[in-house]
């Protein structure tokens, strides 16, 4: 089974839009040129998905505002309803009075997991709120998903650097973390000196494009295939180019499925 771990999709009524501000946004802070690989919708997602050979895609949905998270998470919900070969994480906003109690809803509902954003979200990877929120996800043994290092389409200061995930991890050390981003896009030379070897997960999502491939081997093969798992960062790169890249690193076959598909399905619980 091949299990895309980080992808995102929205609503029919708001996908286009949606793109469309986060390209420009994009492009006001970044020279690289943004493209969609979808349509932005669960229908478009799936299809890219089926075309690579994924077998399951993990939507990570990201509540900017705590007014959004019922939506957002009524919707994820759905999602995860349909049995449609797509499954999704649920969110919520650290700083939001209520987001413990948004832990322990999506915790009742089934979800295995939430997407944190703390470029998104505007708070950082080691603050008092994140700590207490993974603190809570932990309880249940959720897995949370991180995003780590630099944001294409953010100016620093970085809100996720290796430090901070140190941090939160030493915090909360019974957490299943994934750092995103081979652990922070970008600052892959302290994702080496920093991370490689801790408890934390790395996803490969939207790396392929930026990445030495003898750089991104060597950080798999010392931190262990047992916590590297494929994500594409859909709609933001193919998962065809992700697994593609992957396959070209050279890793060891058995350490490729557990990547493409064995860990993720450990933490989904399949």
């Amino acid at each position: 089974m091949i299990i895309d771990l980080h992808t995102h999709a929205f609503p029919e009524k708001i996908a286009a839009r949606t793109l469309e501000v986060l390209i420009a946004n994009t492009a006001r802070i970044s020279d690289y040129p943004m493209k969609n690989y979808t349509d932005g919708t669960a229908s478009g997602l799936l299809e890219v998905e089926r075309r690579a050979g994924v077998d399951l895609a993990v939507v990570l949905p990201i509540v900017t505002n705590p007014k959004q998270s019922e939506t957002i998470n009524r919707v994820a919900k759905e999602t995860n309803d349909a049995n449609c070969g797509l499954y999704s994480f649920g969110s919520l906003h650290p700083a939001d009075p209520d987001a413990l109690s948004w832990v322990d809803k999506l915790a009742a509902e089934g979800f295995k997991g939430i997407k944190l954003h703390p470029e998104f979200q505007n708070i950082y990877a080691d603050s008092d709120e994140m700590t207490a929120v993974c603190r809570r996800a932990a309880q249940y043994g959720m897995t949370v998903v991180l995003h780590a290092g630099r944001d294409i389409g953010y100016l620093p200061p970085v809100k996720t650097e290796p430090d901070m995930l140190l941090r939160l991890i030493d915090r909360v050390p019974d957490l299943k973390l994934v750092a995103a981003h081979l652990g922070g896009w970008m600052m892959w030379e302290e994702v080496a000196e920093k991370l490689v070897g801790t408890p934390i997960y790395f996803d490969t999502a939207f790396i392929a494009d930026f990445i030495d491939k003898a750089a991104a081997r060597d950080i798999i093969n010392a931190h262990g295939a047992d916590k590297v798992l494929f994500g594409s960062d859909a709609p933001w790169e193919d998962p065809a180019k992700t697994l593609k890249f992957l396959r070209s690193l050279s890793i060891d076959p058995e350490d490729l499925k557990k990547i493409c598909g064995k860990n993720a399905a450990g933490l989904l619980g399949i």
